[in-house]
């Protein structure tokens, strides 16, 4: 905005004052110089008429003049009332070149980013206004899933020798490793929690033999591909990683949000993998015994028990382990 002003506003009221002033002078002198030779003023009473006269005409004067300079401070008053009652659409737009002309551009700049403030506000609002419009949707069915669990083993050790930046490295390449591994087997990512990663085969038939080894094939190959893990970990400076698969069957409750393709998954068959997965020996797979009576006739996998543990005598799990025959 440019501060040049064309007359300021202290040089319009002394030009008003002046003016109003040289006027009545000017009037006065004329009128004293040549009283006797006006014949209008050889009676008193006209003398006093003249003089009403004078002062009205200065008076209407004056009251233009001044409305001239007060109808803009009038003019940005009313906006200002209008701007409190939030209506900030509302524009001066003063042309004059003085401090008033500055103040209507000022005036009319804070109108204009107050406008665009409540613009964006209002926005915010309404995308808050849909996420809480948006919170998961449950279905009212349930389905019966093979849930997996992936889980890295003694993360918390491993982190604590590594920066933050190295932690976050650490985790993006062992849980993007497996997650391509669950989708080359048809498998869904669900989502990840810390640094455990669970999938799903959704409706999962047991009777379908194809579909239970694709499963196993899909579990025994994140198994194999350790070697393939640590070579990737080591080019980037990366210590070694080593994991623990648990995989359940049984029914869940889906969890479907409007913003996101991926359904989340809830219910006992999930909580039941989480907890088996502390049992499962060092880069091993273990399964529940649901799995497990449908499993135990292939002849390319040995299938074993695991001992008696704490976990089977407070929730009576039965687990196994799940290893490919030489």
């Amino acid at each position: 905005m440019s501060s040049f002003t064309f007359f300021s506003l202290q040089k319009k009221l002394l030009v008003l004052v002046l003016s109003t002033t040289f006027v009545s002078i000017s009037i006065t002198t004329v009128l004293f110089l040549n009283f006797d030779n006006i014949t209008i003023f050889q009676f008193q009473e006209n003398i006093i008429l003249i003089g009403i006269f004078l002062m009205f005409v200065m008076s209407i004067l004056t009251y233009f003049l001044s409305k001239r300079l007060s109808g803009p401070l009038e003019q940005l008053s009313a906006a200002t009332y209008q701007i409190s009652r939030g209506e900030f659409n509302i524009r001066t737009n003063i042309q004059s070149r003085d401090e008033i002309g500055n103040l209507s551009k000022s005036f009319d700049n804070m109108a204009k980013k107050l406008q665009e403030a409540e613009i964006t506000i209002k926005q915010k609002e309404e995308v808050i206004k849909q996420q809480e419009d948006i919170l998961l949707k449950f279905s009212q069915h349930t389905q019966n899933d093979c849930v997996g669990v992936i889980d890295m083993k003694d993360s918390t050790k491993i982190s604590a020798k590594l920066s933050d930046e190295d932690i976050t490295k650490l985790y993006e390449i062992f849980l993007n490793f497996m997650a391509k591994i669950v989708q080359k087997y048809d498998g869904v990512v669900v989502k990840n929690i810390g640094d455990a990663l669970m999938f799903r085969f959704p409706n999962t038939d047991l009777d379908d033999s194809k579909i239970m080894k694709n499963i196993l094939e899909c579990c025994l190959n994140m198994i194999e591909s350790h070697d393939d893990l640590k070579k990737q970990l080591e080019k980037e400076k990366m210590p070694e990683l080593n994991y623990k698969i648990s995989i359940t069957y049984g029914s869940v409750k889906v969890a479907q949000s409007t913003t996101s393709t991926i359904s989340d998954i809830f219910g006992p068959t999930v909580n039941r993998c989480f907890k088996i997965n502390s049992l499962c020996p060092e880069n091993g797979l273990i399964i529940d015994n649901n799995l497990y009576n449908n499993l135990k006739n292939f002849v390319e996998y040995d299938i074993l028990q695991l001992s008696e543990t704490e976990i089977h005598k407070k929730y009576g799990y039965t687990i196994f382990q799940v290893k490919r025959k030489n």
